[in-house]
């Protein structure tokens, strides 16, 4: 977090403010900043699904969501591609409801999604990942033929920043609410999430999202970090992002020189996409001997420095997102006096 979004969550500590009066002006603030309808701060992107599950199944109907999860007499499926099924999708059972699978592994047709939906349908969720996208519909025809049906499309884009376009690509696509968490590339507080979409469904979040009673009160936002979440996507907007990134980049060129030609490395490269798709350069090292990546990210580790591994190609990489000048040089003389 920078020290502007650790000063505003300060001022606010020590401020007594109304927690719905909050969350309207600084939702009404980011959905200007980010070109949406409306915005809603939540604990976390697990937090935004639980809550944007909650507000599909009962429609802003405060009997159905006191009653969650007994999910009788309301639509309680929703529809997730086999080949995007994840560990976070927990967080829509939660709510009470029922996940139902189409596609498989490889592909996912049409007329599975538009025979799949039916009365019991109350939204499908996307996860947007270049890992899923091989065995998926497009967004573009899920929400095309979702909305020929009257259903809501939940576009869960938790670390799908950068391009900070994506702020706005997906709902100017036409998905209904879109979630990104702000403890990621946001640079926001850890425990907070952000939910991006069409008016009608940010104000039933308002109306049951924390500290209203019911099911999502355990998904508690704190002013804190309303305000650090607020505060830093509007840093992350004013950014120059080309020239963001070519500063990652001279980062791990920086590595990258201290430890090409070491004895031990059989080559270097550069990948222009984080892994899950996202517009940032990360630097791979692939080693001569067997095993040696992961004995050099453990001992990496030992020194307080995390990198990450490729196990199957013997093979390290370095993220340079959240990397200082200063600590891109302690990461390649650390990684170049090691090897």
């Amino acid at each position: 977090m920078s020290s502007i979004t650790l000063r505003t969550m300060e001022e606010i500590a020590g401020a007594f403010v109304d927690m719905d009066e909050l969350q309207r002006s600084l939702g009404d603030r980011t959905a200007k900043l980010t070109r949406n309808e409306g915005a809603y701060f939540t604990n976390g992107a697990a937090g935004s699904v639980l809550l944007a599950a909650c507000v599909c199944m009962t429609k802003g109907n405060p009997y159905h969501y006191g009653k969650l999860p007994d999910t009788r007499d309301i639509p309680d499926e929703f529809i997730v591609m086999r080949a995007q099924r994840n560990a976070y999708d927990k967080a829509i059972e939660t709510s009470g409801a029922k996940i139902v699978e189409i596609g498989d592994a490889d592909e996912t047709l049409e007329f599975e999604l538009e025979g799949r939906i039916s009365e019991k349908t109350a939204g499908i969720f996307y996860f947007a990942s270049s890992l899923y996208q091989r065995g998926s519909l497009s967004l573009e025809k899920t929400i095309e033929t979702a909305h020929k049906k009257g259903v809501p499309v939940v576009v869960d884009a938790a670390a799908q920043l950068p391009p900070v376009e994506n702020l706005w690509r997906y709902t100017e696509m036409g998905a209904d609410m879109v979630i990104f968490s702000g403890g990621k590339t946001l640079c926001g507080p850890q425990d907070s999430g952000l939910i991006l979409g069409k008016s009608q469904y940010i104000e039933n979040c308002r109306r049951f999202g924390s500290p209203a009673h019911g099911i999502c009160r355990s998904c508690k936002t704190s002013r804190e970090a309303m305000a650090g979440l607020y505060t830093a996507v509007k840093l992350y907007c004013s950014l120059d992002h080309e020239a963001n990134k070519e500063m990652m980049y001279r980062r791990n060129i920086r590595i990258q020189n201290k430890i090409s030609g070491k004895d031990s490395v059989l080559q270097t490269r550069m990948v222009p996409k984080g892994p899950v798709g996202q517009d940032y350069p990360r630097l791979f090292c692939e080693f001569k001997e067997k095993g040696k990546a992961e004995e050099t990210a453990v001992k990496m580790r030992e020194a307080g420095i995390f990198i990450g591994t490729v196990p199957d190609e013997n093979t390290i990489y370095i993220s340079p997102l959240n990397l200082t000048d200063e600590e891109a040089e302690i990461v390649g003389n650390s990684l170049a006096e090691l090897l």
